[in-house]
């Protein structure tokens, strides 16, 4: 599977998210407005922490390995034997826990119990959750991108059923648990499709693999820094601007947060159904500094003319994808545009440390980069105001991109 080929599934299957996307935002902007939307992100920063421990944080090794071993049967049904064991056990745990708890995560998340049954549900649906994040990075690592892409155009076809009829019926609790109903569905089509390419999907308990555990934690300490960090930067960020701001300032913040994760949905799907595993493949400096670089001349421009293009085009989005209530957050466009074209590039070559299972140097900055983002945004916050967030999104990618060169210079 190259690049292009990649590209037209990625495509296909991003035309079809974004659809969804811009039809379930509208929904979501019109139905409950900034300050449901602010809720909303609050909720998803939440359970992808809670969802990121379900899984172990395994999923990332899972793509490397079966991509590494992919002709190896018999060590790909171990990966996939052994990574099934992880997921359900901790998939559990969480489950049991976040039901327990589902009060405590409501105040926690929204300063009020009053939505303890949106985690109640998600706790409930948890094993779902975590199980489709494991049957796409297996399909992922066993490059499947046709059933991998039919997959994910499903689950955006009932994600616009699903949250338009719980939004009219629920209002903000409806918005908040269609995730977890959808969830359910998808486990339907997974296992189905698993069954028909012959993946045994079933843990076996007894046939669990302590060589491939070793193998896969490795990856779990950086998915754990990873997962962990990138929501609770986002809930600090947002905690901010509502503290010393408003709920209606943390909505434009998301919405065009919101914006920047559909635009580039086809790009970071293409980083990790095809970069990733292909550089995870490759053994030579010269192969990887040449996939590197097709990577800039192909990503890099589209990232560019996207954002151009969103920027001259804001108005007209604010009015078509939300509502005239969003139309403050206007001001916000810049920089987060341009903070997304310093993320991509950086991003092309953060990724040679997934790929190559560089631990120290993924953690050591990635903490030290998401410590940055959010004490640059406490700062910029209090002198600038909600745009102050953007600022501190464009600046801290911008040095991100920097350490990067220096410090994957000699990988390639």
């Amino acid at each position: 599977m190259n690049l292009i080929k990649t590209s037209f599934y990625t495509s296909v299957s991003t035309a079809i998210g974004f659809i969804s996307g811009f039809i379930v935002t509208k929904v979501v902007a019109v139905k409950i407005g900034p300050q449901g939307m602010a809720y909303l992100g609050q909720f998803q920063n939440a359970t992808a922490i809670l969802a990121m421990v379900a899984t172990g944080a395994i999923t990332t090794g899972v793509i490397k390995y079966l991509a590494e071993h992919r002709e190896d049967t018999q060590k790909t049904s171990r990966i996939i034997n052994t990574a099934f064991v992880i997921v359900f056990c901790c998939s559990l745990a969480v489950s049991l826990f976040v039901m327990g708890a589902s009060g405590f995560l409501s105040r926690t998340s929204f300063r009020t119990a009053d939505f303890w049954l949106v985690y109640f549900l998600f706790g409930l649906f948890t094993m779902a959750v975590s199980l489709n994040v494991l049957f796409s990075a297996i399909l992922n690592g066993l490059k499947e991108i046709r059933r991998f892409t039919i997959v994910n155009v499903i689950a955006s076809l009932a994600n616009i059923v699903i949250t338009v009829i719980f939004s009219y019926y629920f209002g903000v609790v409806g918005v908040l648990v269609s995730g977890s109903a959808l969830s359910v569905i998808v486990l339907g089509v997974n296992i189905y499709f698993f069954s028909r390419a012959g993946i045994r999907w079933k843990p076996d308990f007894r046939s669990w693999d302590k060589r491939v555990v070793k193998m896969l934690l490795r990856f779990s300490l950086m998915a754990v820094i990873s997962g962990f960090l990138v929501p609770i930067m986002q809930i600090l960020v947002r905690n901010k601007i509502i503290g010393s701001l408003s709920l209606a300032d943390a909505g434009y913040w998301q919405a065009v947060s919101r914006i920047s994760d559909y635009y580039l949905a086809f790009l970071t799907t293409v980083l990790g159904v095809y970069y990733l595993p292909r550089l995870s493949e490759i053994k030579e400096k010269a192969e990887l500094r040449a996939e590197v670089i097709k990577g800039y001349k192909v990503i890099l421009p589209v990232v560019g003319v996207l954002a151009l293009v969103i920027w001259v085009l804001k108005d007209f989005i604010i009015s078509v994808l939300f509502s005239p209530a969003f139309l403050p957050m206007k001001p916000l466009f810049a920089y987060q545009l341009l903070g997304d074209f310093f993320k991509i590039g950086s991003w092309l070559l953060a990724y040679l440390m997934l790929a190559k299972a560089l631990v120290g140097r993924y953690i050591v900055t990635e903490v030290l980069f998401a410590t940055s983002y959010v004490i640059l945004s406490y700062f910029f916050i209090d002198h600038y105001g909600v745009v102050g967030a953007t600022y501190s999104f464009c600046l801290n990618y911008g040095l991100y991109w920097i350490a990067m060169v220096f410090l994957i210079k000699r990988e390639i």
